[in-house]
């Protein structure tokens, strides 16, 4: 994330100053090709969009600009807001073409009802040196945009939001740094025929009001197999929050259906992941999956860096929710002056319609840096889509940094594992559970660890504690994993026959991979 701050004041390139009418004239574009504008619309595009050959992207990006890096990327700012000076609470700049982000997007900004085509100027970017003005492309497009809003540095806006690259996008929340993304759609995650990525070809920003508390995009998504129309509703706070309305119109018939995907990325921690001699006590976007089933069921599913690709599922008939969680909030445990892991948000996707059976699959890919988008989880409807039909999708997003969203009772905070020193092959597991249910408990409470294990998998020994400086309880096991598959554990805590927890999950590695 990046503040921005601008002090300029020149009108020849400032949309706020000139205004989109003086905008367009000076790119030659006349308002007379704005159009009436509506949502019924939109999805009426993505639906003729369905029934027409797919026909792939142009790249507008120049060699050069196709092999900058991040950090050079990055340096090329829009340094013109859109609706600067005009003491609206929402303010837009635009990324340019460049590194991987290589196929232009069509931006258009709707006012008064009307739809207006808002053209291209590589004018309005300072490059700092990494491209001259002339390495910019002349008609090339924008590659996305950020929204900026006075959120951390009042009276002044500042980046919250991000649409770029595919149908990726992401948000932070006052005080928070970029970490997890969500995705409009995803299709055929690690599948072996190779996973497609639609993407969003063209948006509309509508112009905000004085004083409005969100902002509302529209956006039209393509692919070789299936077209959708969005609309964006993103409510900036101490948690932003984005509501999703989605129609999707499948062209051809779908393998695997990913409804509102998110990425992130864990490397190591606490014993689980390969360190690859890095230094750092732990590295990663996201600690664990938390999912919420409609019978009052809460899961933890601690994230782990395999050895080898991982795909687990959990069945699920209309969900409450799920969602990467960033548990861990205290920079001494991860040291990170550059990174501030600890200020990464948590993302919850709540279903606001009926979802309906299904599942919530968590993808878990192998990496060796923290560079690599490395979790995948995303919602899996049971019923097939199938050409010529329709999907209503209707979810709110919220990017946090607090635990309010989970329940009162007590919940799993942190997961450590490491080897046994007593056995040969058997593993060491710490779990601690956390929250006002179970914080406030005397320390004398009668606490009882119940484990459900998979076949060969043998827990040795268990105990739990409670921990008067942190008010947590502590589960300590011994546990000799299965000999040559993977296998799931289950636990939660309970006294006198009472439930007390939401139930940890962990798919343990076996002893081939664990030791």
């Amino acid at each position: 994330m990046f503040i921005f701050v601008s002090k300029n004041k020149n009108p020849l390139f400032s949309y706020a100053v000139l205004g989109l009418g003086a905008i367009f004239a000076l790119s030659g574009i006349s308002t007379a090709f704005a159009d009436p504008f509506s949502f019924a619309n939109v999805q009426k595009s993505a639906q003729n969009l369905s029934r027409r050959a797919w026909k792939p992207r142009p790249i507008s990006a120049g060699r050069y600009l196709r092999r900058l890096s991040p950090q050079a990327y990055g340096r090329i700012l829009d340094v013109h807001p859109l609706w600067k000076g005009q003491d609206l609470p929402f303010e837009v700049v635009f990324y340019p073409l460049g590194h991987t982000f290589v196929h232009p997007v069509q931006m258009n900004v709707i006012q008064h009802g009307q739809s207006f085509p808002l053209p291209y100027s590589a004018r309005l970017f300072a490059t700092h040196g990494v491209v001259s003005q002339s390495q910019l492309p002349r008609k090339g497009g924008y590659a996305g945009f950020s929204l900026l809003y006075p959120l951390d540095t009042p009276p002044y806006h500042n980046e919250f939001v991000s649409f770029l690259g595919a149908s990726y996008f992401r948000a932070v929340g006052k005080g928070a740094v970029y970490g997890t993304s969500a995705r409009g759609l995803g299709i055929d995650t690690a599948l072996p025929s190779g996973e497609i990525f639609p993407y969003f070809q063209e948006f509309w920003l509508q112009r905000p009001k004085l004083g409005a508390r969100h902002m509302i995009i529209y956006a039209l998504l393509n692919s070789p197999v299936i077209t959708g129309a969005y609309r964006f509703t993103v409510i900036p706070g101490k948690s932003t929050r984005i509501r999703v309305r989605a129609v999707l119109y499948p062209r051809k018939k779908i393998k695997q259906l990913e409804i509102a995907p998110l990425s992130s990325m864990y490397w190591h921690g606490r014993g689980r992941g390969i360190r690859a001699g890095d230094w750092h006590p732990q590295q990663h976007d996201s600690s664990d999956l938390i999912m919420a089933a409609r019978d009052g069921q809460w899961i933890t599913r601690p994230l782990n860096n395999p050895l080898h690709i991982q795909v687990t599922c959990y069945l699920l008939n209309n969900p409450i929710g799920f969602g990467f969680f960033q548990q861990d909030r205290r920079f001494s445990n991860y040291e990170g002056l550059i990174t501030q892991y600890q200020k990464r948000p948590s993302v919850w996707i709540h279903p606001l319609n009926h979802w309906g059976k299904g599942q919530v699959e968590l993808v878990e890919l192998p990496t060796n840096n923290r560079n690599t988008d490395n979790m995948v989880a995303f919602w899996v409807p049971a019923k097939p889509l199938r050409p010529g039909e329709s999907l209503r999708v209707h979810y709110q997003i919220r990017f946090f940094r607090n635990d309010k969203q989970l329940p009162s009772g007590g919940h799993p905070v942190a997961t450590f594992l490491g080897n046994d020193l007593h056995m040969k092959g058997a593993k060491t597991l710490v779990v601690d559970f956390a929250g006002d249910g179970l914080g406030h408990l005397p320390a004398q409470t009668p606490m009882h660890a119940h484990f459900t294990v998979g076949a060969g998998v043998h827990i040795l020994h268990s105990s739990v504690q409670f921990s008067p400086l942190k008010h947590q309880w502590q589960v300590n096991a011994q546990i000799l994993p299965a000999r040559h598959h993977p296998r799931n554990i289950r636990l939660f805590l309970a006294s006198k026959g009472k439930v007390l927890s939401d139930t940890w999950l962990y798919l343990l590695p076996p002893q081939k991979e664990a030791a």
